[in-house]
């Protein structure tokens, strides 16, 4: 069997996060511009690694795949996860020293992958001259209790969401062509391009579709003029607020904010953890915080293979030190 073959099979009996799912990563990098490295002994996996290979140019780059937050190691813990902490150290640090080689074997020009926050020991990567670069995301891990969650939101946000609640209409089901016609707008106000495109768009959507594994979330005025929107996506563990935001021109109706105390509630509902999906960003990270999640370090791990590449960032970094 190939690698992805091997892989769609230990993803059918080891828990991976949405973003490492082989439907996921074959939706938005395309089925022939995503692999996996397996860590194998005998006829066992015991991590797995699926990255995205991209080319810039003549340069070759395994990085962050489109709409993704995080791939990296998948550890398939021997004895299910109850393994004392020096042995589970150990067991990690093998496996990165693999993974390492394989690496460094590979003929990359730069590495970069971010990884979950559930993963901490990033030592062997550093020991390795690894960048390791520290990210924040927002998760409720407790979602069960809806009148806990209420008291947890900040005061001004629990006004907020009722003045969205009074102002607007939650709703579901919009079509994935008026979606992304709509959020199309939330760039254009800043005089952006959507940073993805619409073929990109359509078939993630319908991947979650098919695998029950995402939902529109919507708001309407009174006249039934869109204010806010949400994509949300999700597996068995853990609900991620993936795409969204106010419309232009209907902020002060603070229907995002409802909107997304609808995605909690949904989330509670189903069970599942809720992940903000992060930002290093100070405004869009204090509004997070805002909905009473515990900040979670996640790291981007990078390291640059081709020393033309790293001579380029250098100067970059000199020249906005300096200009």
């Amino acid at each position: 069997m190939k690698n992805k073959e091997k892989y769609v099979c230990f993803c059918e009996k080891t828990y991976v996060p949405i973003y490492s799912k082989p439907w996921w990563m074959d939706a938005v990098c395309g089925k022939d511009n995503w692999d996996v490295w397996l860590y194998e002994k005998g006829n066992n996996i015991l991590a797995a690694m699926p990255y995205y290979l991209e080319q810039r140019g003549r340069y070759k780059y395994i990085t962050k795949a489109p709409l993704t937050q995080n791939n990296g190691i998948i550890f398939n813990y021997p004895d299910d996860g109850s393994m004392k902490n020096i042995a589970k150290q150990k067991f990690e640090e093998d496996t990165i020293k693999n993974a390492c080689i394989f690496i460094q074997n590979f003929g990359l020009d730069v590495y970069e992958q971010q990884y979950q926050y559930n993963f901490r020991y990033y030592l062997p990567f550093y020991w390795n001259n690894y960048e390791i670069i520290p990210r924040v995301t927002y998760v409720i891990k407790d979602t069960s209790n809806i009148e806990k969650l209420w008291g947890d939101l900040s005061s001004k946000y629990r006004k907020n969401i009722k003045k969205g609640q009074k102002n607007s209409i939650s709703r579901q089901n919009l079509s994935k062509e008026h979606f992304y016609s709509e959020h199309e707008k939330v760039f254009k106000k800043q005089g952006l391009e959507c940073p993805f495109s619409y073929k990109l768009w359509d078939g993630l959507y319908e991947a979650c579709k098919k695998h029950n594994s995402g939902k529109i979330l919507y708001a309407t005025d009174s006249s039934g003029n869109i204010t806010s929107l949400l994509f949300l996506v999700w597996d068995e563990k853990s609900m991620y607020h993936l795409l969204g935001g106010s419309i232009p021109g209907y902020q002060e109706l603070e229907s995002y904010n409802s909107l997304t105390w609808e995605a909690i509630k949904l989330a509670s509902q189903m069970g599942l953890k809720y992940d903000f999906e992060g930002s290093v960003i100070e405004r869009i990270s204090k509004s997070f915080r805002e909905f009473g999640g515990n900040p979670e370090i996640y790291y981007r791990i990078r390291k640059v293979f081709n020393p033309e590449i790293f001579e380029k960032e250098y100067n970059m970094q000199r020249n906005r030190l300096y200009s």
